[in-house]
This record gives structure tokens, C-alpha cells and sequence, in this order.
């Protein structure tokens, strides 16, 4: 055996595993409002030719209006001498009012459009056979940034590359083709099935659409998926309304699978079940990993859940990231204040235990207008001058564990 033998499969297994998904700088914005407004704005006039202000770009905040012309003789207008001084008070006060009708209020409209920022340039990646915890508040982006990746929502900006190809620059017809590689469990197992079809035609309609098996293996194949999944054959000719709300969940999770994918979203899989049903869903999922080679990305408001399942987890505020690490660094050495805070809400099932909890003042703000600087400077009990002018950077602080606060340096280390 050659040199090059000996050192190739040990340079293979210290490489870095390869990464199903990358996501750079994603941004999703969703129109909310479209309007005409009037805008006042101050313009020469009289001797001064007006001058047309070019059309303001959409979205950005009506001109400044210029400064009121000082009350000096000289400023008079064109034309006139400016008074002696034997004139006295008389003719300063007729020269300053010459001076001020050299201006006047324009009014015109500007065609304006808002945007909520959902998901507002995110950049993160996930190896194969892991599992992304997502956390955060309602309405920070979590369900909306799943959806945009999978390309339920055109983004705004930014690219998704899964299993190194480019899904954001792909056609329809190309994308269809990588559909069966991407799935999502949606949080509703009550309206996202369809109550006329039989759960034997819900698991297996795509199945039919991307001719996954051959029409005499169908029926074999949809019964094996459902017993992975925890259903009974005879299950197969009943409709979703006989169901549990845990035994639906299964329904959604077999749909997902039936397509041989190796990429899931789970979009809060167990927020509307029972605790005991939460336990036997997150174990089957778990389960179903391992023996089918998959990637999650789990999103969940239950922190107790995504320490469970979880291999990474990212914190999410009003739709970035503030950090991003393992498991065990966020949950035992948390760095940034709202992460603090979420962990101070998990009930502890001690009632000797006293729980330190941080509350938070003030509700969310909106995305369509997000605060200056830190987007959580409003709500943060360290907050700085900084945080309210400056955003502060995603950086890695050692061993893949990121953070965006101001409370540590703001400068990458050099290692």
C-alpha cells in the first residue's frame, strides 16, 4: 500500500461533514399595505424657478423640508435694494417677509408600499443526520423562514442550497423534480389533511404524482409506511375525522415520508397534542431518523422538546437569529439576554426549585417596523447606548456557539 493510500481514508474521516442545506442571507417580506400619500415639502418660488423633485423610491421617508432663509436684508428678493438705515425697523421687517415668499409648500403623492420583514437575512447550515432545533417567540419568523426554505414562499433575497444545488434560481419544472427530497409536518393535524379523502389516498396521493412505485407495489408500499409510522392497516379506508389528534400526526408525518425524503421541516409537530402524545410522537420521529438516514429542522415554541431532539439549536427574535450553538452550550451557558429569558420560562417539576425568572417589559415590536440598532434593545434589561444605534454582529465565539449582542466583542477572534 502507497503513501497516498495510508493517509486518504484518515484525511476522509477528519473531513467536515458535508451539509444538506445552506442558507445565505435568506429574506422573506411580505406586502401588507399599498397607498397614496400626500407630501408637503418647501420649494423656491416666485423669482427661484421650482424645481421638480424626482420621484421619491418606494418606501423610503418624505424629503426634509428645507431650512426657513434667514431674516437678513441681503436674502432679499431679486430686484429689490436692500433698506438704509435711516429706515429703521419698518423696512428690515418688510425685507425679511420678501425673503420668507421666496418659499412655499408643495404638496404631491408619493406611492408608498409596506413591508413585514419575516425573515430578515438569515445564514446558517445543516449537516446530514442532524437535527436543527428553532426556537422563539409567536410571529419571529420560525414557520415562515421553514416555508420559505422548502419554497412554499418566493423569497425576497438571499439563496437556499440544498444538497448543493441552488433551489432559488430553479424553474418550476426542475424544482418538482427535487420536491420528493423535501417535506414538511405541518402544526395542524386537524386542517392540514383533507377530510373526503381516505388516509390511504392522503399518504399515497403524491406517491401516485411522482411515480415513486409501481402501481402494483402502491397499496404495499403505502401499508408499510403507515405501520413505521404507528398505523394499523385497516386504518387505510378510514377518513381523518375517525381520528386522535396523535394518531392525525402520524397520518401527516407518513405523508411525508411516503416520498423517500431527506430533508424535514417539522413546523411545531406537537404544539396541539397532549403531553403523553408529545412523547410518543417526538420518539417515533427520532426513531425514523435513524433507520431512514434523515435531517430535521425542528421548530417548537416547548424548549423542553428541542433539548430532547435537537442536536443544534438556533434562538430566533423577530426574524434573525441572536444565537445558534449545541445543545448543551445553549442550554448551559446561554450568552445572549433573550435566550436567558426564554430559558427562565421552562417549568421546573421541583416545587423546591426557585426558578430565577426574567420578565420581559413590553410586547414584541412590529416587523414592519423594526426598532434602530439591536432589534431587541426595547426590551433588553442591559441595554446600552450602542445597541440602540449600531446592530450588532453574528459572530462565532468558539466551537460553532454564535451570538448578535454587544455585550462581547464585536470583532471576530483570530485563532
Amino acid at each position: 500500500m502507497s503513501v497516498e493510500q495510508e493517509i486518504a481514508p484518515a484525511a476522509e474521516q477528519t473531513a467536515e461533514p458535508r451539509n444538506i442545506l445552506e442558507v445565505k442571507d435568506l429574506k422573506k417580506y411580505f406586502l401588507i399595505r399599498k397607498e397614496w400619500k400626500v407630501v408637503k415639502e418647501r420649494v423656491a418660488a416666485e423669482n427661484a424657478e421650482p424645481a421638480e423633485a424626482e420621484n421619491a423610491e418606494e418606501g423610503t421617508e418624505p424629503p426634509a423640508e428645507p431650512a426657513e432663509p434667514a431674516e437678513t436684508p441681503a436674502e432679499a428678493a431679486e430686484g429689490e435694494t436692500a433698506p438704509s438705515a435711516e429706515e429703521g425697523e419698518e423696512g428690515t421687517q418688510d425685507a425679511a417677509e420678501s425673503a420668507q415668499k421666496q418659499f412655499k409648500n408643495k404638496y404631491k403623492l408619493e406611492y408608498r408600499k409596506t413591508y413585514v420583514k419575516a425573515v430578515d437575512g438569515v445564514t446558517f447550515s445543516i449537516p446530514y443526520g442532524e437535527t436543527l432545533g428553532i426556537v422563539g417567540e409567536s410571529g419571529c419568523g420560525k414557520s415562515t423562514m421553514g416555508r420559505s426554505i422548502l419554497r412554499l414562499h418566493d423569497i425576497t433575497a438571499g439563496q437556499v442550497i440544498f444538497d448543493g444545488q441552488d433551489i432559488t434560481k430553479m424553474k418550476p419544472a426542475e424544482l418538482r423534480k427535487i420536491r420528493p427530497q423535501m417535506q414538511i409536518v405541518f402544526q395542524d393535524p386537524y386542517s392540514s389533511l383533507p377530510p373526503r379523502l381516505p388516509v390511504g389516498e392522503i399518504i399515497g396521493e403524491a406517491v401516485k404524482v411522482h411515480k415513486i412505485v409501481p402501481k402494483s407495489e402502491y397499496r404495499d408500499y403505502i401499508v408499510d409506511i403507515m405501520r413505521k409510522c404507528g398505523l394499523q392497516d385497516f386504518y387505510f379506508d378510514r377518513y381523518p375525522h375517525e381520528f386522535s389528534g396523535g394518531q392525525r400526526q402520524r397520518i401527516c408525518i407518513a405523508r411525508a415520508l411516503a416520498l423517500g425524503p431527506k430533508f424535514v421541516v417539522c413546523d411545531e409537530p406537537v404544539s396541539a397534542l397532549d403531553v403523553s402524545i408529545q412523547a410518543q410522537i417526538v420518539n417515533l420521529l427520532k426513531e425514523l431518523q435513524r433507520d431512514m438516514h434523515l435531517t430535521y429542522m425542528f421548530i417548537s415554541h416547548d424548549l423542553s422538546v428541542v433539548k430532547h431532539i435537537s442536536d443544534r439549536v438556533g434562538v430566533m427574535y423577530l426574524g434573525n437569529f441572536v444565537e445558534m450553538g449545541s445543545k448543551n452550550a445553549i442550554f448551559n451557558s446561554p450568552m445572549h439576554p433573550y435566550t436567558l429569558a426564554l430559558l427562565s420560562a421552562v417549568p421546573v417539576p421541583d416545587p423546591h426549585y426557585e426558578v430565577k425568572r426574567i420578565i420581559l417589559e413590553g410586547d414584541i415590536p412590529s416587523p414592519a417596523n423594526p426598532p434602530k440598532g439591536c432589534k431587541f434593545h426595547t426590551r433588553c434589561s442591559y441595554c446600552m447606548d450602542v445597541c440602540k444605534e449600531v446592530a450588532p454582529k453574528f459572530i462565532d465565539y468558539g466551537n460553532g456557539h454564535l451570538c448578535a449582542c454587544h455585550l462581547y466583542p464585536q470583532e471576530p477572534q483570530v485563532q
